[in-house]
């Protein structure tokens, strides 16, 4: 092996780009994308070259190509989206709701497991997930309650196994928190993220009463991150207990959603924080 070139083994990839290793092997074994190194023992080494591969990927696939028509595309300076690419995530999307249209639960989390598997949380929210809520959520939707209810269980299930697969090789705790009565899809993607990412996220949705009580778990963390999404508004109270646990735990703030927006003195702290 070329002493000369650092390696970097598949968990340290999947934080450096956002890909998860189940992912990255899916582009390895079905698609050919990536052929990195192995040791004695059989385990992948990645290269800086390899690691720029996987970025440039994740960027085709942000374009809307295809997850299997991106190996012609990888190096090209000039990237020309055919229509066909275009629409692939118009086919997923399409999928997805004719399933929904059966209310056929085993079809949608089939295809979830396949979508989760070969693309990254990041371009499925934003190609997929959003526009299938959208979607489904028509005020014409004779069916918007069961498909919503159907489409909710289906996917916090997926996402759920997947974060529970990763806790044992996980070490660093974080705190995921959402104040809203249903919190949105993007909190649970948010969780596989951090999956993703090596995190083991403690998972509080729908949270209700006192956050003192969350003050000595974080301090006993190392490391102590503290991640709140949401797009509802918040009452004071809560907006003055997330300020204490701050104050008492010198934690870094993350906030996702609305919230951002709503109260800009949370993403002042964010930034205070970071």
């Amino acid at each position: 092996m070329d002493s000369d070139n650092k390696y970097y083994a598949i968990k340290e990839v999947s934080e450096i780009t956002g890909v998860n290793s189940v992912t990255l092997r899916a582009w390895q074994r079905r698609y050919g994308l990536l052929n990195p190194k192995r040791t004695e023992k059989g385990h992948r080494l990645y290269t800086e070259q390899d690691i720029s591969k996987i970025k440039e990927i994740v960027e085709w696939l942000d374009k809307g190509v295809a997850i299997g028509k991106v190996k012609p595309m990888l190096g090209k300076l000039s990237p020309s989206v055919g229509e066909d690419s275009q629409n692939e995530s118009q086919r997923a999307i399409g999928n997805i709701l004719a399933s929904l249209a059966q209310l056929d639960a085993i079809s949608l989390d089939k295809q979830l497991i396949q979508l989760m598997k070969e693309y990254p949380v990041k371009v499925l929210e934003n190609k997929i997930i959003s526009t299938v809520i959208k979607e489904i959520q028509q005020p014409d939707n004779p069916l918007l309650e069961i498909q919503m209810v159907i489409w909710t269980s289906v996917f916090q299930e997926r996402c759920l196994s997947l974060i529970s697969a990763s806790r044992k090789r996980n070490k660093k705790p974080c705190l995921l928190i959402s104040f809203d009565e249903e919190p949105s899809s993007r909190f649970w993607l948010k969780a596989v993220e951090l999956s993703e990412l090596g995190y083991s996220a403690t998972l509080l949705p729908k949270l209700k009463g006192k956050l003192a009580p969350l003050t000595p778990l974080l301090n006993s963390w190392p490391d102590k991150k503290l991640f709140i999404d949401g797009d509802k508004k918040l009452p004071p109270e809560i907006l003055s207990q997330i300020v204490m646990l701050l104050d008492g735990t010198d934690s870094e703030l993350v906030t996702m959603g609305s919230i951002n927006t709503i109260h800009p003195e949370l993403l002042e702290r964010q930034h205070e924080s970071a």
